[in-house]
């Protein structure tokens, strides 16, 4: 008798655990069959999240894939040659361990390299901690485009809408990818919004940024565009 009320207990906890957790209903059978699965370890605790849900469009991840790279620990410890997607919404790394499980770091990160093996591409993201600036950019992981004298950061904002269809327990999900970009020159941390901001956020060599926007005729507001001004701003410096 003792034995079943300690099973119907622990049952009981368990059931409410999985109801706490978000599974993709596309990747679970209507049985509900593999629930076990979706509990995984994170430093040697279990966990569970939220609800059931759905999502119709976009994705939390930089890349939905598993990709090979490399994670740099707070203290500098590095770890490579690692499967690992980057969760943006959450600020979140999923990594694959040993046993081929997919894990979430619970470790600080400062920053994480991704890549792309089939365009032969290094993807470096910061976390915002370890950006040096004097203002704290917001929580995130951001994607270093250019380095130098001054810095050009690439931010993937994620932004999560839900809805419930009429008639459905399902709660469906949309996610919102919108590119951003910020400059970071001498602890200065500011965002660039047009491409024609960049003479005035760059006050030093103004006349010269403007330049060489009027002669390459740079026009539009794209990572291509910024990338060269800021490359250009960068040589300068190397050429004094």
């Amino acid at each position: 008798m003792k034995r079943l009320l300690i099973s119907a207990g622990m049952l009981i906890i368990w059931f409410n655990a999985i109801s706490q957790r978000t599974v993709d209903v596309d990747k679970v059978g209507s049985s509900g069959a593999g629930a076990l699965n979706y509990v995984y370890t994170v430093g040697g605790t279990p966990f569970v999240t939220a609800k059931f849900s759905r999502v119709v469009e976009g994705s939390p991840f930089f890349n939905e894939q598993m990709m090979k790279g490399a994670i740099i620990l707070a203290e500098g410890k590095e770890y490579n040659d690692m499967l690992i997607r980057l969760n943006l919404l959450e600020s979140q790394i999923n990594y694959v361990n040993e046993k081929q499980v997919e894990m979430i770091a619970s470790t600080p990160i400062k920053e994480v390299l991704l890549l792309d093996t089939i365009r032969k591409k290094e993807h470096r993201f910061i976390f915002s901690t370890y950006i040096e600036s004097i203002e704290r950019p917001d929580k995130d992981f951001y994607e270093l485009l250019q380095s130098g004298k001054a810095a050009l950061y690439k931010q993937y904002k994620k932004s999560l809408m839900e809805s419930k269809p009429y008639g459905s327990a399902t709660i469906e999900q949309t996610i919102r990818t919108e590119p951003r970009y910020y400059l970071l020159v001498k602890r200065q941390w500011m965002r660039i919004k047009k491409l024609k901001e960049l003479p005035s956020l760059i006050a030093d060599k103004q006349k010269d940024i403007q330049k060489f926007i009027n002669d390459k005729k740079l026009s539009g507001d794209n990572e291509e565009n910024l990338t060269a001004v800021i490359s250009f701003y960068n040589s300068l410096f190397i050429q004094e």
